[in-house]
């Protein structure tokens, strides 16, 4: 779940020549202003990633210590050593972190250790366990339920990853090549919406030093697409095509009540990922050999040196990022952003949440809920260059203005469309219902990245992922069952 945390303190840079200096008006939604007298003053400890966003946030986090006199300490780390740090501490008991940074998959997993939100809400909040609701609903609600456990809000989302499918819209949008594809594939050139498309296109834009893009000559070889193909975020992309045909990991049953009854790993679970993993192998031939060690910061920069036509499945926080870098070497080149094959692209967000062992849970809740506030989404947003959450900043119109709709706007709107569609499925993606979803995840990356560069057979590495799964999930899930469809 390490996702894109570094390289992206540029994204947003343009967006302080064209704003105003002054923060948005956020009228009558939570805020400093908001939060009672806190009555316990022992000072707070959490864990956050380095980089831009976080660099952003600190000017906020201390004027919640101005305001409220409790002093917040705040250590930073790169992203890949968050889970390891903060486990061997919620599992100990330590309450070394009070306010927990979660990947939204590991939730289930740590919430035995973490507090329900409306438990402190009730506790400590004036306005309630309504009042709570009131302000989260400003929150995408596919995002709020992967950071739910068992139905109770464990964690609020900080900023999302929610992933996208980048295309060079200027490419589609040629009349030489509109007429080329057509005439080769007896189909319209657009946005693939099937795995069939997205490999057609990724051949016909293949292609070599020399040969033509948009009636030039290429000064270096072209690729149909970019490929996160390395051990470290490869499941990512697998889980966007997976869940795309309908399928998943495993299955989650629920009983009538709509209660947990058991994981089953179908025998369709198991075709739809041999599938998956199949194709994803045969898009490498479109694809720069670089992509088997590649992960976020190579695909974008294929993409933004001209030298690939789509992302097929990228976290959209790099959709701005490309975008400049695209404008840096081919200056007449756009991009579009369209949903991944299927619609069910990768999703969650880097969240915060109460330790059970925090010695000071009330003011932990009155940061995590300052974290998750307008003011602050909108400095992640404005500033940090990351992705909100909520709707209202997505919604605000600064985006939509003349010179904020590309990228910007675009890629609001994107995320506005397809998180109230994605909602009804999250729900039921195993990932948000199991204990063992964190360490699964760090498995399926090298599993699934071993026939990717000839270290043995697709069906083999889905014979140990299913098999590393069963044995992860029994040890580590104990209060749901799983089992393998014989």
């Amino acid at each position: 779940m390490r996702k894109v945390t570094t390289f992206l303190g540029c994204l947003f840079l343009m967006l302080a020549m064209v704003f105003t200096t002054a923060q948005a008006a956020s009228g009558d939604k939570f805020g400093l202003k908001d939060i009672p007298e806190i009555k316990n003053k022992q000072e707070l400890n959490t864990i956050v990633e380095t980089g831009e966003s976080w660099d952003k946030i600190m000017p906020y986090i201390e004027a919640f210590t101005k305001q409220t006199g409790i002093k917040v300490n705040v250590e930073r780390v790169a992203s890949p050593v968050v889970y390891s740090k903060e486990n061997v501490e919620l599992m100990g008991g330590t309450g070394y972190y009070d306010v927990v940074y979660v990947e939204t998959a590991w939730t289930v997993e740590w919430s035995p250790y973490l507090y329900k939100l409306e438990d402190l809400a009730a506790k400590f909040d004036p306005a309630g366990i309504e009042g709570f609701r009131k302000d989260i609903a400003n929150h995408s609600p596919s995002i709020l339920i992967c950071g739910q456990a068992y139905g109770d809000q464990m964690v609020l989302p900080f900023y999302t990853y929610h992933m996208g499918m980048f295309i060079r819209q200027d490419v589609y949008d040629d009349p030489t090549e509109q007429k080329n594809f057509k005439a080769k594939y007896g189909y319209d050139l657009k946005a693939p919406t099937t795995e069939k498309e997205l490999h057609d296109q990724a051949a016909f834009f293949t292609r070599k030093k020399g040969e033509s893009l948009k009636g030039k000559a290429l000064a270096h070889d072209l690729y149909g697409v970019a490929l996160q193909a390395g051990a470290y975020q490869i499941n990512d992309e697998i889980s966007c095509r997976l869940w795309g045909k309908g399928s998943d990991y495993a299955t989650v049953v629920r009983d009538t009540d709509g209660k947990l009854k058991e994981f089953v790993i179908t025998k369709e679970n198991k075709k739809a990922l041999i599938d998956t993993l199949t194709a994803y192998k045969k898009e490498l031939q479109w694809a720069s050999p670089g992509c088997l060690t590649a992960n976020f910061d190579f695909v974008v920069a294929q993409q933004g040196q001209g030298r690939a036509i789509m992302q097929a499945t990228q976290f959209s926080n790099c959709f701005a990022w490309t975008s400049g870098i695209l404008k840096d070497n081919v200056p007449d080149g756009k991009l579009g952003i369209y949903p991944t094959i299927g619609g069910q692209p990768y999703t969650g967000a880097w969240s915060v949440g109460v330790a059970k062992a925090s010695g000071n849970p009330e003011a932990a809740y009155w940061l995590v809920r300052y974290l998750a506030s307008f003011e602050c989404h909108m400095a992640v947003m404005k500033e940090g260059g990351q992705l909100s959450t909520r709707m209202d900043v997505i919604n605000d119109p600064r985006w939509q203005t003349a010179e904020n709709r590309y990228p910007y706007g675009i890629l609001c709107d994107y995320l506005s469309d397809i998180w109230p569609k994605q909602a009804k499925y999250v729900p039921n993606y195993w990932y948000f219902n199991t204990k063992a979803g964190g360490k699964v995840y760090e498995m399926q990356m090298n599993v699934f990245h071993k026939p990717m560069g000839g270290d043995g057979t697709v069906e083999a590495a889905v014979d140990e992922a299913v098999a590393r799964t069963l044995e992860l999930t029994s040890k580590f899930d104990k209060t749901v069952p799983i089992r393998e469809e014989k």
